[in-house]
């Protein structure tokens, strides 16, 4: 007993330290604190099977609100809790729920570490973010989380061919079966694609990511939040991140200007990367002074993720030559030196 007082306090001091000093609480630090309830109440205080999900679901609601790389501590106390669960956990049924977990915690640490560490960072927590799909059965998972993978070595320019092989694995687990994963995998090959300036065939493979899109149930296309849906004006962005990359921004506008209209006002990075878009088919319709200024005002105002990175290093090459020396194109280029990849 007089060791357990011992380590609250120290657990208690140490929180109180981390106030002082401004610094932000890992939720897993504030378990640690409540750690003595269980001999007070006779209540267990450990998460439940019920409880992992749910810290794996707010996780989610959070992704795409919530500043980028602004969850890695929480995620590093709660996937160093979840490894401890997953050791003491008996039954089968529990242990693949626990890991499923384990692998959206895994994949959410990667999207965070992609924006604030170096990339090897991020390409490991993937991998564990796959081995834990896998170990766990579910099959939606494993293309979910490949898909993601896939993406995100697409934006951070990944070295060799893992961009092409995880699209390839994602398609081939679903084996045509309508799930998120099978629609972001190829939501990203029809951008790989359009990169190649391989017209006919992007225009192919989004063809195809219409008729999985269509087949998903209203519970993905329903959410308008979370890294669990995909709704429409989640589907004319990537048309018209397609189109734009093809050369035909005109085309695009319209569907932009629907999706911004409909995306949530909290998703403030997907309203960004929406208004990028808009900005590059600006300059690609050589209205390069009102393209430049819309960039510049979207880029002051939010940190430069690596998929934003990517379309700003688009609309500087799609400026004309002299261009290229405004002040503005100057400032633009400059967030493109930051590129990062492995």
């Amino acid at each position: 007993m007089r060791d357990e007082d011992d380590v609250e306090r120290r657990t208690l001091l140490q929180l109180l330290t981390m106030m002082g000093a401004g610094v932000g609480i890992p939720a897993s630090a504030v378990d640690a604190l409540h750690v003595g309830l269980g001999r007070i109440t006779g209540q267990a205080v450990e998460n439940s099977v019920n409880d992992w999900e749910q810290i794996a679901w707010d996780y989610a609601q959070g992704m795409w609100t919530e500043p980028p790389g602004s969850r890695i501590a929480d995620l590093a106390g709660d996937i160093r809790d979840l490894d401890q669960a997953l050791t003491h956990s008996q039954s089968l049924t529990a242990r693949a729920t626990l890991l499923r977990v384990y692998a959206h915690l895994a994949a959410f640490m990667a999207l965070d570490l992609a924006e604030s560490s170096s990339p090897r960072a991020c390409w490991r927590s993937w991998r564990a973010a796959r081995l834990a799909a896998d170990a766990s059965g579910d099959l939606d998972l494993q293309v979910w989380v490949r898909a993601g993978e896939a993406s995100q070595s697409f934006y951070l320019h990944r070295l060799g061919p893992a961009t092409d092989t995880l699209i390839e694995e994602a398609v081939h687990l679903a084996d045509g079966r309508p799930c998120l994963g099978l629609a972001e995998a190829l939501k990203t090959r029809s951008r790989v694609l359009a990169t190649d300036a391989r017209t006919d065939i992007a225009h192919e493979v989004l063809n195809d990511f219409r008729d999985v899109y269509e087949r998903l149930p209203a519970l993905v296309t329903g959410d308008h939040v979370s890294v669990w849906g995909m709704p429409p004006e989640g589907v004319q962005y990537a048309e018209a991140f397609v189109l734009t990359m093809l050369g035909d921004g005109k085309a695009a506008m319209p569907m932009l200007e629907q999706a911004l209209a409909a995306c949530p006002r909290e998703k403030a990075g997907g309203r960004a990367n929406i208004g990028l878009l808009q900005a590059w088919g600006l300059v690609q319709d050589r209205d390069v002074t009102e393209g430049l200024g819309h960039a510049l005002d979207i880029t002051a105002s939010l940190p430069v993720t690596a998929a934003r990175r990517k379309i700003v290093r688009e609309i500087v090459t799609a400026l004309p030559e002299g261009a290229r020396a405004l002040p503005a194109a100057r400032e633009l280029h400059a967030l493109t030196a930051g590129d990062r990849s492995a």
